[in-house]
């Protein structure tokens, strides 16, 4: 018995360091009681970062996804999760319910960054969580007034992680109050994890859309803008506002003008290879095709990534909308509003999945060990 213990004991420890890092999330938080060893190992940030890299090296495979609504037993939100893959989609065991979440006060929930996922309300509540690991953190109000006499309130939230040599998560925050919804109302802040305090940013001369989540990628955040006329509600000079989380600077992109649309609210965004995309929200029995466009960040230009050809499609999948949800192994993995159907669109063939799934949300997800004390 004891030679046994000393050949365990004998293992380099950057073998068990690898062997760890291909363990799912929840395996590894049960491993942080085997010893203080493994517990400074699993927590240290160089394991955390090693351990994404894989996590992120997956979904090349496979993907997750994470499907969230309301449940009224415990005033929260219940989370399943299922892996789709090119041979077919497995339900595997649902996350832990986010609980305690007043779901009545207008809550919006973030896409996720490195597995963390911020929920919040206009009423300047914030809760960041981890659903893999189930930790949580509820943020400090910002001390801006956000409500001023009564008038609605916009607000719009995205986490993201800085592209730097020490790289931070942050929070970009848009809010105004002026029920004219005009330029100068747009107001921004942002959060850091690490210093726990908000900050005033000069805010774009422009007014975001509201009503889509911002996008990161590569420590920048993605959302849609265009101005204001003084009298009336018609939008113009439609771009795409870029804000680097490191500089903490706006910049604005044109959209392409072959995408064939004048508002917003008929644009929608992902990330595809890699690449923040743009598409329309909407398809109709005039559109032959879904056409899916791509952000060249050096040149800023755009160029049609994905023409698809919407006959092989089942006629009730074209209702409302068409969400692109990842790519894997050559194959496009979109969803209908409902989130009943999905298809995996290749360009040599074409997998059809039907399943009883019907949530209010959904996103795409990888598993991580990033603390929201980070």
């Amino acid at each position: 018995m004891k030679g046994e213990k000393r050949r365990r004991g004998n293992i380099p420890q950057e073998i068990v360091d690898e062997i760890l890092t291909k363990l799912p999330v929840k395996s590894l938080v049960r491993f942080k009681a085997v010893s203080r060893e493994w517990r400074g190992t699993i927590e240290s940030k160089f394991f955390i970062e090693k351990h994404n890299q894989y996590q992120k090296s997956l979904q090349l495979r496979q993907v997750r996804i994470i499907l969230l609504s309301e449940e009224k037993r415990y005033n929260g939100l219940a989370l399943e999760n299922m892996l789709i893959s090119s041979s077919g989609i497995v339900p595997v065991s649902p996350y832990l319910p986010i609980r305690a979440f007043n779901r009545f006060d207008g809550y919006k929930i973030s896409k996720p960054c490195d597995g963390l996922i911020c929920l919040y309300t206009h009423t300047r509540i914030f809760n960041l969580v981890n659903p893999a690991t189930t930790s949580r953190r509820r943020l400090p109000k910002p001390t801006s007034i956000v409500c001023d006499g009564g008038h609605r309130v916009f607000t719009l939230l995205g986490i993201g992680r800085e592209n730097s040599v020490s790289p931070r998560y942050k929070l970009l925050w848009f809010f105004e109050f002026d029920n004219r919804r005009m330029n100068k109302s747009t107001r921004c802040m942002v959060f850091a994890l690490d210093t726990n305090t908000w900050r005033n940013v000069d805010p774009p001369k422009c007014r975001v859309h509201y009503d889509h989540p911002q996008i990161h990628l590569d420590g920048v955040m993605y959302c849609f803008t265009h101005n204001m006329e003084q009298q009336s509600y018609f939008e113009k000079d439609l771009k795409l506002l870029a804000f680097d989380l490191h500089t903490e600077t706006f910049e604005s992109i044109s959209i392409t003008p072959d995408i064939g649309c004048r508002f917003c609210r008929e644009l929608s965004m992902c990330v595809l290879d890699n690449r923040i995309c743009i598409f329309k929200r909407l398809v109709d029995d005039n559109d032959r095709f879904f056409k899916i466009w791509g952000l060249d960040v050096r040149k800023r230009t755009w160029e049609m990534m994905y023409s698809i050809d919407l006959s092989c499609f089942p006629p009730e999948f074209k209702e409302w909308r068409i969400i692109p949800m990842a790519t894997i192994n050559n194959y496009v993995i979109l969803s209908n509003f409902k989130r009943t159907i999905w298809v995996l669109y290749g360009s040599k063939n074409c997998i059809l999945y039907r399943t009883s799934f019907s949530f209010q949300f959904l996103m795409s997800y990888f598993e991580t060990l990033v603390s929201p004390y980070q």
